[in-house]
């Protein structure tokens, strides 16, 4: 009788590997050897679920991906109604403000960069950028249903300028830490919120 191979405890397994490698030694560290080292797998039998850096960046990209939609969840529960606090704890989820977010924006440069080379790459960062985006969206109509979006600000505009003002903290929190602190971010995200209702 064949032997039945549990692949996606494989793949799980490996996913567990691939970030005890970024969250050790940051995620340009993350390859197909060095995975295989941690997980003391074969770089051939590793090769089976990902073939290539491509293929481990776009599966930590599903990884980022799922995990911010948990902690959205969890923050949704945690909350008794649409609030401007909740709508600022949704926007923080896309920020690196600890180590494991911080983890999450690093896998996000690494897609963008094999963006430039890589048509799946380029697919994926796309449909992530769009996610994120969607997320920024859905904060501005909730600050409009709760009336806190002046007058005069359209809900496209506003939400232009926030993703632009998230993607600039993000790349602020990661290259110059020293100028920028989590919690200066939490601070100008509040007082942008608070503006939006001027």
């Amino acid at each position: 009788m064949p032997k039945v191979v549990d692949h996606e405890g494989r793949r799980a397994e490996l996913a567990v590997a691939l970030w005890r490698v970024a969250l050790r030694d940051g995620f340009d560290a993350v390859s197909v050897r060095s995975v295989a080292e941690e997980s003391d797998w074969s770089a051939g039998a590793l090769r089976h679920y990902f073939p290539n850096k491509t293929e481990m960046v776009l599966f930590a990209i599903d990884f980022v991906v799922e995990s911010v939609r948990q902690r959205i969840g969890q923050a949704d529960a945690a909350a008794d109604s649409r609030s401007p606090q909740l709508v600022q704890a949704h926007l923080e989820q896309l920020l690196p403000l600890d180590d494991e977010r911080r983890l999450e924006s690093e896998a996000w440069f690494a897609l963008v960069v094999l963006a430039h080379r890589d048509a799946s790459a380029a697919q994926r960062r796309g449909e992530v950028d769009e996610l994120i985006r969607g997320a920024v969206e859905s904060a501005v109509a909730a600050l409009e249903e709760l009336g806190a979006l002046g007058a005069g600000r359209t809900r496209a505009a506003e939400t232009a300028r926030l993703h632009a003002l998230l993607d600039g903290m993000v790349v602020q929190l990661l290259a110059r830490p020293a100028r920028l602190s989590p919690q200066q971010a939490r601070d100008m995200l509040v007082q942008h919120l608070a503006e939006l209702g001027a």
